[in-house]
C-alpha cells in the first residue's frame, strides 16, 4: 500500500469518528432539549455552588499564555489532534499490535503537546513582559520625581507601552477602581504573573508604602538592578544557545528521517513498527534520544 493511500485511509477513518463523535453530541443535546420541555423545569440545588478548580486553573494559565480561546475549546482542538495522530499512527503500522501501541504513543505526544504549547506561549508571553517592564520602572521612576502617585504612574505605563504589559497594568488599575487596596493589588498581579523580577518590585513597593522612603530612588534602583540581571541572562543564553540547538536537532532529526524513510519505503520502514523487535528497537532508540536530551538540557541550563 502506497503512503498516498495510507494517508487516505487515515483521513477518512478520522473523519468517520469524528463526524460519529459530532452527531452523537448533537443528538444527545437534542435530547436534553426535548427532556426538559416535555418535563418540569429542573431547579437550581440550594446552596452555592463550588467552582472547578480544574476549570479555573485551566482558563489561569491560558490567560497567562496569552490565549483568548475559551479552555473548552482549546480541550476539543487537542482532542481533534490527538484521534488524529492515533489513527494515523495505527494506519502506518497496518494495524497490526504495533501499530496500535505506536499509534497509542502518537496520541499521547499530540494530547501532551496542547500543554508544551501553553508553556510555550507562556515562557514567551514572560520573556517579552521582562523585556519591558525595565522600561516600565523607568516610567514610573521619572513619574515619581514629577509627583505622581503610584497608581497615576501605572496609568502611564498603560498609555506608553504595548501588551503583555500593557493589559497585565491595566488589570492592577482595574482592581483598583473596584476598591482593591493597592498592596492586595500589586499581591494579586504577582499570582498573575509568577515572576521573579515583578516579584521583587512589588515587595519592594510594599515595603516602601509601609515604612517610608524615595520611592523614585527605589524604583531606579530596581530597573537598573534588574536590567543586569538580563543582560546576563541574555549572555549566558548566547553562550549557550549552541548546545540547545545541538540538542533540538539531536531529538528531531531521527524523527524525521524516519517519515522520510516511510515515505520513500513504507513497507520496509513501517516493520519499525509493526514488527515486534522493530517496535522495541524504535521505543530503545527513543528512550536513547530523551537521555540524551535530559543531559543536554542539564548542561545548558545555568542557573543566575
Amino acid at each position: 500500500m502506497s503512503p498516498f493511500t495510507l494517508m487516505l485511509v487515515a483521513m477518512g477513518i478520522f473523519a468517520v469518528v469524528f463526524g460519529g463523535l459530532i452527531l452523537a453530541q448533537k443528538t444527545l443535546a437534542k435530547q436534553g432539549e426535548l427532556a426538559v420541555a416535555d418535563g418540569p423545569v429542573p431547579t437550581k440545588p440550594a446552596g452555592p455552588v463550588e467552582p472547578d478548580a480544574k476549570a479555573a486553573a485551566f482558563q489561569l494559565r491560558l490567560t497567562r499564555a496569552g490565549i483568548t480561546m475559551e479552555p473548552e475549546a482549546y480541550r476539543k482542538r487537542v482532542m481533534l489532534l490527538t484521534m488524529f495522530g492515533g489513527v494515523l499512527g495505527m494506519t502506518m503500522g497496518s494495524f497490526k499490535l504495533g501499530g496500535i501501541l505506536f499509534g497509542a504513543a502518537l496520541a499521547y505526544g499530540f494530547y501532551k503537546g496542547g500543554d508544551f504549547y501553553i508553556d510555550w506561549r507562556f515562557a514567551r508571553r514572560l520573556q517579552e513582559f521582562v523585556d519591558q517592564f525595565t522600561d516600565a520602572l523607568g516610567v514610573m521612576a521619572n513619574g515619581a520625581k514629577s509627583g505622581q502617585t503610584i497608581p497615576q504612574s501605572l496609568e502611564t505605563v498603560v498609555d506608553d507601552f504595548n501588551n503583555p504589559i500593557k493589559d497585565e497594568v491595566a488589570e492592577v488599575l482595574q482592581e483598583l477602581r473596584m476598591g482593591v487596596p493597592l498592596d492586595e493589588a500589586l499581591n494579586h498581579w504577582v499570582e498573575r504573573l509568577p515572576c521573579e523580577d515583578l516579584e521583587i518590585a512589588c515587595t519592594a513597593l510594599i515595603v516602601q508604602r509601609q515604612t517610608g522612603g524615595n520611592i523614585a530612588e527605589i524604583l531606579e534602583t530596581l530597573a537598573t538592578t534588574i536590567r543586569e540581571r538580563n543582560k546576563l541572562h541574555k549572555q549566558i543564553n548566547a553562550l549557550t544557545s549552541q548546545g540547545r540547538m545541538s540538542g533540538i536537532v539531536m531529538a528531531l532529526l531521527p524523527v524525521g528521517l524516519f517519515f522520510v524513510f516511510y515515505l520513500i519505503a513504507p513497507a520496509r520502514t513501517g516493520l519499525m513498527i509493526s514488527h515486534p523487535i522493530g517496535l522495541i528497537l524504535t521505543s530503545f532508540g527513543l528512550m536513547m534520544i530523551a537521555v540524551g536530551g535530559y543531559f543536554i538540557k542539564k548542561i545548558v541550563t545555568i542557573e543566575v
